[in-house]
């Protein structure tokens, strides 16, 4: 199994494509598939795999395949060979698991163990920011396949390597985007009551949407807002007419969602008649909550046997596996651990040092393997 998982991971650990760009990634997965003699359909550069067991019920299993525009600093001798892309959100790592779970199954196959349920495989493209997995659940090859329960797995540095967490109910927050564009008044920066300080009033609208989760949101509620990108001006003696932000909120209570979509549109009125400035806002929800299935946390627990395994672990990012789960499929997303303190494995998802070990992978895919029994499959 081992050598399976660091053939795959990494290899693709060098080779990291943006979201809906992953091109080589699809190539290397299709090879695999090809020479286990795996069935599998094309979505762009996602691929679902199949394997028909004797009922046309299935259980599915996914994996996300793309990486992040960060440049790698990590110690990794398979280290990315892509300027200023890596994989700094372990998705290399779930492909490798999904990989080699497949072939450990072709391998319980040709032993002769039987499949009584079919299976399926996901490797997803465009997890992260793309929504990538609304395009597998639109697709007519996915829809046709009878699925009873779908799992997932993310790699998780807060805890260690042989470790679990799994929870019922919400794993992770609901997502909103927002594009925002302040317009005041350009001026030169030695006249600014000659202009609108787009800048200065920008700085002010960042400051009052922070009111909303003190001020407006119980503190019970998990919310955030965060504005990640703040835009304006080119040379130091210019006030520039416009500020281009972006930001993201996440909360879990989506009915709160008219509430603050209302209260932001309000502070942008304020704001446009305080200061003379216009202020455009495209409020865009995005990815739902992910919310585990009960009945699949139980049967996760049996498949986890004696692992330590944590029940209280959230995330507070967004995942797109909660697409699957619209159509009222049952899913499970479980946090597999990664951290080595030791050697040195410790920093968060995101980062541009982010890395983890592949035998920390083996424990994912025994994880799978076992959940084949929890769900009658073989």
């Amino acid at each position: 199994m081992l050598n399976n998982l660091n053939t795959h991971r990494n290899y693709l650990h060098t080779i990291p494509e943006i979201a809906l760009s992953e091109f080589k990634t699809a190539e290397y997965i299709r090879e695999v598939l090809d020479k286990e003699n795996v069935e599998y359909h094309c979505i762009g550069t996602s691929t679902v795999a199949f394997i028909p067991g004797e009922s046309d019920k299935c259980i599915a299993f996914r994996a996300d395949i793309d990486a992040l525009p960060l440049a790698e600093e990590s110690n990794n001798p398979f280290k990315s060979k892509t300027l200023g892309m890596m994989h700094a959100c372990g998705h290399d790592g779930h492909t490798a698991m999904l990989l080699t779970f497949i072939q450990e199954i072709k391998l319980l196959i040709s032993e002769g163990t039987k499949l009584k349920k079919s299976l399926v495989f996901i490797f997803q493209a465009g997890e992260e920011g793309a929504g990538g997995a609304r395009f597998i659940v639109a697709d007519e090859y996915y829809k046709s396949k009878n699925i009873e329960a779908i799992y997932a797995l993310h790699v998780y540095p807060e805890i260690k390597v042989g470790e679990f967490a799994v929870k019922s109910g919400f794993v992770s927050l609901q997502n909103i985007n927002l594009d925002i564009v302040l317009t005041g008044k350009g001026c030169h920066g030695a006249q600014p009551h000659k202009g609108i300080d787009s800048i200065l009033i920008g700085a002010k609208l960042v400051e009052a949407y922070q009111s909303i989760k003190s001020r407006n949101i119980p503190s019970y509620e998990h919310f955030l807002l965060t504005i990640g990108a703040f835009h304006a001006g080119t040379v130091r003696n210019i006030i520039p007419g416009t500020v281009n932000m972006l930001g993201t909120i996440r909360l879990e209570n989506i009915s709160l969602i008219p509430f603050i979509q209302e209260r932001m549109e309000h502070i942008n009125k304020g704001f446009e008649l305080a200061f003379d400035v216009k202020i455009d806002m495209k409020f865009q929800p995005f990815y739902p909550p992910v919310i585990n299935d009960s009945n699949l946390f139980e049967k996760a627990l049996k498949a986890l046997k004696d692992k330590k395994v944590f029940t209280d672990v959230s995330l507070s990012g967004s995942e797109d596996f909660s697409f699957y789960s619209q159509n009222g499929t049952p899913g499970l997303l479980t946090l597999v651990g990664i951290r080595d303190e030791e050697k040195g494995h410790v920093c968060a998802l995101h980062n541009n040092r982010f890395d983890f070990e592949n035998e920390a992978l083996i424990h994912g895919v025994e994880f799978f393997k076992n959940l084949l029994q929890e769900n009658n499959a073989i």
